[in-house]
């Protein structure tokens, strides 16, 4: 089994009062920006702090923070860069972590010596330990020679003996010496077992933990959540869900934990016993967050759910980790496929926002485009009016003489979506614009009046308004609490009942295994899911307004 390492984020433990509160505005900024993941923004804010002449003892915590961000962004070298040179400084209090993000870089780009160099220099126990799971992750595809040639340089890494334990194990002839050195490891622990065992397991109830960030604005406690919090109106739909689930009979424990957008909160959380004894994790949300969490569940053989995003960069080889939504890839996909079937034309236009989930998704499907045969007129990030400017320069409102058969905008920004909609309603526009699902829950847009219907939304977990068990929930919901459901209530909904039909004590409690059997499954509010050898929803139906209601296409 795979071992997933967690990155380690501190904060600044000196003391900032000599500085002004505007001079830190942007250093919180940035650090708020790396948290949402964005990298390439929170990296441009963290330069000028990197300035030790300036900023004294805080210069070599905005150059980590620099470093970790750019490494999450796949810029290695930069990141091996500024972590050398901060770890060579005597005064610089955090060098085991240092020298942990700058051997997990280094190991990026296969220097797999120097990487494990860097980790023979860390003396932190928890720190080295991270270490290790990250060299038997990074050493999977080397040869059985090079661990052979090197043992005993790092015999004393736990993570690169297990890996040639396992490579070894795949050979089925050994030599003299091979086989004298497999002797000497073969009682290691094979990577599922690094942990220790799973909590003792009741197999008549569903155990299920809920990690989120309720007060990701700050604060503690659940009494004084604001209205419109989303973290909040997602837990509702979970809420919701788990009490109908009980009335029917299946028995089901649910522990909430809110992580109070704190890494400290979330290693106290992953600490207590339910945790271990969770037949699953649903949360948190945020990427530092669920790095955790994620590796957590890999270690305990436990699968967690993150409930929101679409981003599945860091999922990649896992085996417990999952998205409840459609990954990047997914989504793509989903679009090429519908180009290919309903176009005529091969020329795309793409407009994307600033968040990284529309950043990756403009990327990957620019690609997938090229690939198949599509040229991308346009590949641009837009705000505010830019996505007007984009039109122009396309000459869409000359619809068939247009330089794009088809445009798509990845953007949930109502301001984007407000100014697309009046555009199309000012035009008599056929081309095909492909917009995400949440446009549809935009409450200034009428599609249905359009004179052209060339609106085409792309399924995200979307919600079915035709079903009768959306009216059932809608209605008992506002018996409940005399006000109808939020759009993540909805999700929250959904992804409780798909959880408990996927496991329980009838079906038993083997996630994966049970995802493959079912392949596609309706949804209880939704158009469906399909994991079936996939970490994330691969139904992605594209649909469109048919005399006012919502049909795929």
């Amino acid at each position: 089994m795979r071992i997933v390492f967690l990155l380690t984020l501190f904060i600044s433990a000196f003391s900032l009062q000599g500085l002004a509160q505007d001079q830190l505005a942007e250093y919180k900024r940035a650090k708020t920006l790396m948290g949402y993941g964005n990298y390439a923004d929170a990296m441009e804010s963290f330069r000028p702090y990197m300035d030790s002449n300036k900023f004294g003892g805080l210069s070599n915590y905005a150059s980590y923070h620099f470093a970790w961000s750019a490494y999450q962004n796949g810029q290695y070298v930069l990141a091996q860069t500024i972590l050398k040179n901060i770890s060579e400084q005597t005064s610089w209090a955090k060098k085991d972590e240092t020298r942990y993000l700058l051997a997990l870089a280094y190991f990026q780009e296969g220097k797999n010596i120097e990487a494990l160099e860097e980790i023979g220099k860390i003396r932190s126990p928890e720190i080295k330990k991270q270490a290790e799971n990250a060299s038997y992750n990074f050493l999977q595809n080397v040869s059985v020679s090079f661990l052979m040639g090197n043992i005993r340089k790092f015999n004393d890494n736990k993570g690169f003996m297990l890996a040639l334990k396992e490579k070894m194990e795949k050979q089925t002839i050994m030599t003299n010496e091979e086989r004298a050195v497999y002797n000497q490891i073969k009682d290691i622990q094979t990577g599922g077992n690094q942990e220790s065992s799973k909590e003792s397991k009741n197999p008549q109830a569903l155990d299920i933990a809920v990690i989120l960030p309720f007060n990701y604005a700050g604060g503690t406690g659940v009494t004084n959540l604001g209205n419109g919090n989303f973290v909040f109106e997602l837990y509702q739909g979970l809420e919701f869900a788990a009490k109908e689930l009980k009335k029917s009979g299946l028995k089901l424990n649910i522990r909430t934990f809110d992580t109070e957008r704190n890494l400290s909160k979330v290693q106290n959380i992953l600490a207590d016993p339910y945790l271990k004894q969770a037949d699953i994790i649903i949360g948190p949300i945020y990427p530092d967050e669920t790095e955790y969490v994620m590796a957590f569940a890999e270690r305990n053989s436990i699968p967690f759910i993150n409930p929101l995003s679409n981003v599945d960069d860091k999922m990649q080889g896992t085996n417990f980790s999952y998205l409840f939504r459609p990954s990047i890839n997914s989504l793509s996909e989903s679009i090429i496929q519908f180009s290919r079937k309903n176009n005529t034309g091969k020329r795309i236009a793409i407009a994307y926002s600033n968040t990284t989930r529309d950043e990756l998704l403009a990327k990957n499907l620019g690609e997938k485009a090229q690939k198949n045969g599509f040229t991308v007129i346009r590949n641009q990030k837009v705000a505010g009016r830019e996505i007007i400017d984009l039109f122009d320069q396309i000459q869409l409102k000359f619809d068939s003489a247009a330089r794009a058969d088809m445009v798509v905008v990845l953007s949930d920004d109502p301001n984007t979506a407000s100014l697309v909609f009046g555009f199309m309603e000012s035009q008599n526009i056929k081309t095909p614009v492909m917009v995400l699902d949440s446009w549809l829950f935009f409450n200034f847009a009428n599609y249905e009046m359009l004179t052209s219907q060339n609106f085409r939304f792309i399924g995200n977990n979307t919600i079915r308004f035709d079903s009768k068990n959306l009216e059932g929930f809608r209605e008992n919901f506002y018996k409940t609490y005399t006000n109808y459901p939020a759009f993540n209530t909805h999700l929250g909904y959904e992804l409780m009942h798909w959880v408990a039909g996927t496991i329980n004590p009838q079906k038993g409690f083997d996630f994966r295994k049970n995802l493959d059997a079912a392949g596609f499954n309706t949804g209880k509010i939704t158009y469906g899911f399909d994991f079936n050898r996939q970490n994330n929803n691969t139904h992605v139906p594209v649909l469109r307004m048919v005399n006012g209601i919502l049909e795929e296409n």
